[in-house]
């Protein structure tokens, strides 16, 4: 898929990015009239997005853009930050796991359950509660929670 840019006084102002249909049936030629330049990317063999930050710089020349993709590695501030997001997220998590778990534990569908089912759901909420979701940095992305039990009996046939 060929990627172009929108150049205006000689600074991109869109892109890279695909064009739209409408644009599509342009020769490259007409494109440029407009201020679409074809670009061409220069990317890094690989990119890890939890520890990198990619930095895009323009090389515009008479008929292209040369989109040189750079990469860096993130400021101990910005690491602690991206936790602190992510922190939040598996705390969102966990507080909503244990709601629904309350909700359809005292509910006439879990009482209908028999015992052993009853004993994973109770597994599974001391599970989450146990889990420990703050204080944890960098270890934060290495959380996980158990998946809700299933009924077997019921689903199967």
């Amino acid at each position: 898929m060929k990627l172009y840019c929108l150049v205006d006084n000689n600074t991109v102002t869109e892109g890279p990015l695909p064009l739209s249909p409408a644009l599509s049936t342009l020769s490259d030629f007409e494109l440029l009239d407009l201020g679409w330049y074809y670009a061409e990317c220069i990317r890094p063999e690989s990119f890890v997005d939890r520890t990198e930050v990619m930095n895009l710089q323009f090389d515009i020349q008479p008929r292209k853009v040369i989109c040189m993709f750079t990469k860096r590695e993130k400021t101990q501030e910005e690491l602690d930050a991206q936790n602190t997001v992510k922190q939040q997220e598996v705390e969102n998590d966990k507080t909503s796991r244990l709601s629904y778990a309350e909700t359809f534990m005292t509910s006439e569908e879990f009482s209908q359950l028999s015992e052993e089912m009853q004993s994973a759901w109770n597994i599974y909420v001391q599970t989450v509660t146990n889990t420990i979701t703050e204080g944890l940095g960098d270890d934060i992305w290495d959380v996980g929670f158990p998946s809700i039990p299933i009924d077997t009996e019921s689903v199967l046939p």
